[in-house]
């Protein structure tokens, strides 16, 4: 398999990328296209809410869960101010009085909220309710009516009068007689009066401006196909905007066929919140189901848009004229540059070329990132876990990175090449994991937070022996791996209007990499060769001491931070240092245990041979790291009874997992001295990997991306190639706006940097 993958290496790079970049974009360009066309049936007024109440569709043990948007869940407190000043009026069968009765419930819990009852009828069951609820103010009333015939639709003309005149209708009046297998003449009689009745109620609801919901009742899809049918042409003939169809078809019947289960009715309840109350309250998520979808700029998200507008209009007219002129014989007159002395930018592209192009190309990339996240124009799939999709693309992938093995140029303990490749592979496992839902699974959580302590600990690891080898880091160094890590993120919370802790890896490793410099920085300096090696691991022991007194303390330590310019970047969306505590916490000694094995490999020569000399010694730790990790992996998964439970183990176990890893992987031999190729290309990219899956294979992490429907496996294939092309894309803009500050920086002679 090896030798048949050789030939492609000898495609050149740049052909490769530009053929990938071409076929990308024709993808592009035609899942746009095709997303443009199957959503043209949806009115803009009602956004997605005809999906919220059509797309409902069974999952797990009774519950309901959404395809296409993102619903809202109403506590009680919500719910009491979605009805404030409402008149809400319920009409149907026993089915209607249980979905009233938990509605009026979510009301009726919520604190300071007094309410008093009147009953109207004489059976027990089979009568009307009336809830009045004085501080709101609101009512609720139900109506016993479970058949439709013509008092039915006598009703529904009563609830128009100014004294009935209600704000919202839900309405499950229908075939309650064998309700889920008819017979052909209640299906007959159910048609007639539909017809008769239908009418009446969309003009009640287009000149009141009352919303509608009519709960539809189960019925046997085989026995009664025709008229199934019939029913929905009528329907949509009378539907009017404030007209609602919720439809459980796959909703199991329990209790003798006549109602739902428990969860069934509160999902019901909560769909009609949602429909209902969407509308008025400003949303906690984006793409919210049943809210009108509007375009709503921030003044930071049009002064973006401004400023690539500018780029791309800059960057395109350089390019026609170069044209211009080259068509002409005739040398251009722009203010090109060759190469600088770092040899970062091509011949011949001038800083403000490379700059202009870079903003051109990030603004195509956060365009199609807020079109898929913050619009209705690309569909948006639930995202459902199995053991299968979870399994089979790891596999895949695994074959991949076997068949591209090669042999490393440096066979030394954590090699840029080995490190590279562990990022490589950690970043896919991760994209499978939030691909698929893994994070259901409690011990796949803990395997993730595991790989996110392996990623800091890599990066103190590789920070720090920068500073033992190469010295003081100047300030543009600083500035610039800075500039590598947040580039990305800080446009990504631009377009989408998220705080920067949205995307909380990134911060993690901004802040090891300032930890990194801050201890190497203290006296004695890491890069002062004669200094005791000690006094750097007892710098690490106090770094780990002073963060876990924050993780059992953390409030004086954010006390401090709301008193400075950094509340500004660590406060969630509740404005609150929450968030950040937790973030920050659980893999708080993953930067310590990174220095501490930076410092044995480069400054203890000697006491670390051990580790590649392939001795008994080595041979007994390799076996006990390995066991040690699994160990670990099976106790997250099989005795982790809850997150919050684990959390101190994973914290302070993971250290030890850390250096068993680096073990593993440098005592045996073959594999200390080969590395994967595939891994190896994934690892370089890791960054904008994380990061744009967020919004190229996911819909801000919680949903994914549909762009060729009823088709997974083609899916998957477009968005894998446009995902490959995001990340590329970022990637190098990033290297070339470094690259342009660099040469348009004054030349010095800095041999620190």
């Amino acid at each position: 398999m090896a030798n048949l993958l050789r030939p492609l290496a000898s495609i050149p790079h740049g052909l490769a990328v530009k053929v990938l970049k071409v076929v990308a974009c024709v993808f592009i360009v035609y899942t746009v296209w095709m997303a443009q066309q199957l959503n043209a049936y949806k009115k803009r007024e009602k956004a997605e809410c005809s999906g919220v109440v059509n797309g409902y569709t069974q999952h797990g043990a009774g519950g309901l869960k959404r395809l296409s948007c993102s619903p809202r869940h109403y506590s009680s407190l919500m719910a009491a101010e979605c009805f404030r000043n409402s008149r809400v009026q319920f009409m149907g069968s026993s089915q209607m009085r249980t979905v009233f009765s938990k509605t009026v419930d979510y009301v009726k819990t919520a604190p300071d909220h007094p309410v008093y009852i009147s009953t109207k009828g004489t059976a027990l069951k089979r009568r009307n309710h009336e809830y009045n609820f004085t501080d709101i103010p609101s009512s609720f009333h139900f109506t016993y009516l479970p058949f439709v015939y013509p008092k039915w639709a006598n009703a529904m003309k009563d609830f128009d009068e100014a004294s009935q005149k209600s704000d919202l209708i839900v309405i499950s009046a229908g075939l309650w007689k064998g309700n889920a297998d008819p017979s052909l003449a209640d299906m007959q009689k159910y048609i007639r009066i539909l017809k008769s009745t239908l009418p009446v109620v969309s003009s009640i609801v287009q000149s009141s401006g009352t919303k509608l919901i009519w709960i539809k009742n189960p019925l046997n899809a085989n026995d009664n196909a025709q008229q199934i049918k019939q029913v929905s042409d009528i329907w949509s003939r009378y539907q009017a905007d404030d007209m609602y169809l919720l439809d459980p078809r796959r909703v199991r019947l329990v209790h003798g066929d006549v109602h739902y289960g428990d969860a069934d009715y509160d999902t019901i309840t909560q769909a009609i919140m949602n429909i209902y109350c969407n509308s008025g309250i400003p949303p906690a998520t984006p793409h919210l189901c049943c809210q009108p979808w509007s375009l709503k700029l921030t003044t930071v998200q049009v002064m973006l848009l401004v400023f690539c507008i500018i780029g791309a209009v800059y960057w395109t007219a350089e390019q026609l004229w170069q044209a211009l002129a080259r068509s002409i014989s005739q040398p251009t007159s722009s203010n090109t540059t060759p190469t600088s002395k770092s040899g970062h930018l091509p011949a011949g592209v001038s800083p403000l070329s490379a700059i202009c192009q870079c903003i051109t190309l990030l603004g195509i990339v956060l365009l199609y990132s807020y079109l898929a996240g913050r619009t209705p124009l690309l569909t948006k799939g639930e995202k459902q876990f199995s053991w299968t999709s979870f399994a089979v693309p790891l596999a895949i992938l695994g074959i991949l990175g076997f068949v591209t093995y090669q042999p490393v140029k440096d066979a030394s303990v954590l090699n840029r090449q080995q490190t590279c490749e562990t990022r490589g592979w950690m970043q896919l496992v991760l994209l499978v994991y939030h691909y698929t839902d893994g994070i259901q699974v409690l011990g796949l959580y803990f395997v993730a937070r595991l790989i996110v302590a392996v990623y800091i600990f890599l990066s103190a690891y590789g920070h720090y022996t920068y500073s033992l080898k190469r010295g003081a880091s100047s300030w543009s160094r600083v500035a610039e791996v800075l500039f590598r890590l947040n580039l990305y993120t800080v446009l990504l919370c631009l377009t989408m209007d998220v705080p920067y802790l949205h995307y909380y890896f990134v911060p993690l490793i901004s802040a090891c990499y300032l930890l990194v410099l801050l201890v190497a920085a203290i006296p004695p300096v890491a890069w002062n060769q004669d200094t005791s090696p000690w006094m750097q691991v007892i710098k690490a022991v106090c770094l780990a001491m002073v963060l876990g007194v924050y993780r059992m303390l953390p409030g004086p330590f954010n006390t401090a931070i709301m008193f400075t310019p950094l509340r500004y970047l660590l406060l969630d969306d509740n404005h609150s240092l929450r968030e950040w505590t937790f973030r920050f916490s659980l893999d708080i000694l993953a930067v310590p245990t990174g220095i501490v094995c930076a410092v044995f490999m480069h400054r203890f020569p000697d006491r670390s041979k051990w580790i590649v000399s392939g001795s008994k010694t080595a041979s007994v730790m390799t076996f006990l790291s390995a066991l040690i990790i699994a160990l670990y992996c099976g106790l997250m998964a099989m005795s982790c009874t809850s997150r919050k439970a684990c959390y101190p183990v994973h914290t302070y176990a993971s250290p030890v997992v850390l250096v068993g890893f680096v073990l593993v992987r440098n005592t045996w031999e073959p594999l200390r001295k080969h590395y994967s190729q595939f891994f190896d290309w994934v690892g370089v990219y890791s960054l904008e990997l994380f990061l744009a899956q967020y919004h190229v294979l996911l819909a801000d992490g919680r949903r994914v991306l549909v762009l060729v429907e009823g088709n997974p496996i083609l899916n998957i294939c477009v968005l894998t190639t446009i995902f490959a092309l995001v990340s590329h894309t970022v990637a190098e803009c990033t290297q070339m706006l470094v690259s342009a500050m660099h040469s348009l920086a004054p030349e010095k002679d800095d041999t620190q940097s």
